[in-house]
């Protein structure tokens, strides 16, 4: 753990990896900065918070597991009186995934915890990551509790995380929702209330045993047989929602066989209306069950912490 204190409040950085963390080798950009090197790139943070480092794991978040998502919220909660707020450095490819599950595995949690990373590395000219992750540690500073992403400006509940580009720099959305907040001129400034007060806890245990499958138009029936073990499907449909009249043979034995099957939409915003058409009624009827206007990630992660 490193040090670099002043009087604006004391923020842990937990350090993961990531483009944030990279640097080019002969095998491409591999994440090798740790929490320290990163904050060597942040002159503007005399002022900002206190800093102190964990550095966890160097990873590119397309490895980063449901197990290693647990060891970052199992660092939040065990160090959660000893520090005023925190902020993850992390890769961008999946960090939609760790900011849903980090909100559901800490509810209520009582401390800012915000995740950040970059587009281009720390250090790479024209780089988003020293604007992000001082953005980034100006939010947790702030103080409002509990799960947010903030990335170029924008402060977004973990919960509506959503990547839409894959070279931008203005690579993240809030879906379903404006941002919570934006971070101008040095300033955080809020744009939706606090979330509702409740007791702090962190969840035990994961099922990370969750198949989401996005339907094709001619999806063979005959696939549905390899998800029969399955605990939870989330299948990806068209639109308002429903099961294609050739699938629903199919899927009505999925249910019967005891595997849960929740219905989305591969529309990136909108959400699911079963019971807007005969064809979402249908699959209402068979027991699929609607996941309304959540994103794919925040249903993943509340079907693994058992909330759905």
């Amino acid at each position: 753990m490193g040090n670099n204190v002043n009087s604006a409040g004391k923020i842990l950085l937990i350090a993961t990896g990531g483009t944030i963390a990279c640097r080019e080798t002969g095998h491409g950009l591999t994440p090798v900065l740790d929490g320290e090197g990163l904050l060597r790139e942040l002159p503007e943070l005399s002022g900002v918070c206190g800093v102190e480092v964990l550095d966890l794991m160097q990873r590119d978040s397309t490895d980063i597991t449901a197990d290693d998502r647990m060891q970052m919220a199992r660092a939040v909660w065990e160090n959660r009186g000893a520090y005023d707020g925190f902020v993850i450095a992390h890769g961008t490819d999946t960090l939609a995934c760790t900011a849903a599950l980090l909100h559901h595995l800490l509810p209520h949690i009582d401390r800012p915890v915000v995740v950040t990373g970059s587009m281009l590395p720390m250090g790479a000219e024209g780089s988003d990551a020293p604007g992000n992750l001082l953005d980034a540690l100006r939010v947790a500073a702030d103080g409002r509790c509990g799960v947010y992403a903030v990335l170029r400006g924008s402060i977004l509940r973990g919960t509506n995380v959503l990547k839409v580009h894959s070279t931008a720099l203005d690579a993240f959305v809030s879906a379903n929702e404006p941002p919570a907040g934006r971070v101008a001129d040095g300033n955080v400034i809020w744009d939706a209330p606090a979330p509702v007060e409740g007791t702090p806890r962190l969840v035990q245990r994961l099922e990370p045993h969750v198949f989401v499958l996005r339907l094709t138009p001619d999806l063979p029936p005959s696939f549905f047989s390899v998800l029969h073990g399955f605990p939870s499907v989330i299948i990806e449909t068209f639109g308002g929602g429903g099961i294609p009249a050739h699938m629903e043979q199919a899927v009505r034995a999925l249910i019967a066989d005891g595997t849960r099957v929740f219905l989305t939409t591969q529309c990136v915003e909108g959400g699911v209306h079963l019971h807007k058409y005969e064809v979402g009624r249908r699959a209402e009827a068979m027991g699929a069950v609607s996941l309304g206007m959540r994103t794919v990630e925040d249903a993943l992660a509340a079907i693994m912490c058992g909330e759905l």
